[in-house]
């Protein structure tokens, strides 16, 4: 029977100061101290300067001269780009999800909703971050398609970043979980248009929010 390898500390390095970004305790722009954060995680500075490096390849940091290392700041076209993309992938999952899906993948959702709600009223950001992400995932597993499932997961990182810098926006959590809601009706109704019209305004309302902090120069 094959060993399950143990990660390297350089992986797990890697994975901590992604979390880090991806969940928002770095804002863009911000400059990352190399000597705090290895104190901070109680390393040396090797592991985490080569995990830095490894993030400046992956596109989520820059490497600034006579600054080092920064979070990578959006600009307008990437963040127009990324959720167009994400809209017209969305739509034909949600198409394919009303086609295919089993009973038992509506029922999840529902229930996915349902925890939702609950998180919304208690203004719960980092349980609304994950069930967002988790209401996406689903529609997209249930629309069967692989390629799409894959393309998705392509873009997981970026799209889990969106989630926070949006759901983090006065007012989102109520607004997204209302969205989520109508999108999730549309599809319990088994109505393809509605649903891909749903999208559109969820995705509209995402890009609005994110396009408002790059103009207060949050982003």
């Amino acid at each position: 029977m094959k060993t399950i390898e143990k990660r390297s500390l350089r992986e797990e390095v890697i994975e901590k100061v992604k979390e880090y970004i991806l969940k928002g305790h770095y804002t863009p722009g911000e400059r990352i101290v190399i000597d705090s954060l290895a104190k901070n995680l109680g390393v040396s500075v090797t592991p985490v300067r080569e995990a830095l490096h490894y993030l400046a390849a992956r596109g989520l940091l820059r490497v600034e001269p006579h600054k080092g290392f920064t979070v990578k700041k959006w600009d307008r076209r990437e963040i127009e780009d990324l959720l167009l993309l994400r809209m017209y992938l969305e739509k034909l999952a949600v198409k394919l999800f009303i086609e295919r899906a089993k009973e038992q993948d509506f029922v999840s959702l529902n229930q996915i909703i349902e925890k939702m709600q609950a998180a919304s009223k208690t203004g719960s950001l980092e349980e609304m971050i994950k069930l967002n992400s988790q209401f996406h995932a689903a529609i997209v597993k249930g629309s069967g398609n692989e390629e799409l499932c894959r393309m998705m997961a392509e873009l997981g990182e970026k799209l889990y970043r969106v989630r926070v810098l949006s759901l983090s926006y006065p007012g989102r959590i109520s607004q997204s979980c209302q969205e989520h809601m109508s999108i999730f009706r549309a599809v319990e109704q088994k109505d393809v248009q509605e649903a891909e019209r749903r999208i559109e305004e969820h995705t509209q309302s995402v890009m609005n929010v994110l396009l408002k902090r790059v103009n207060e120069g949050l982003l």
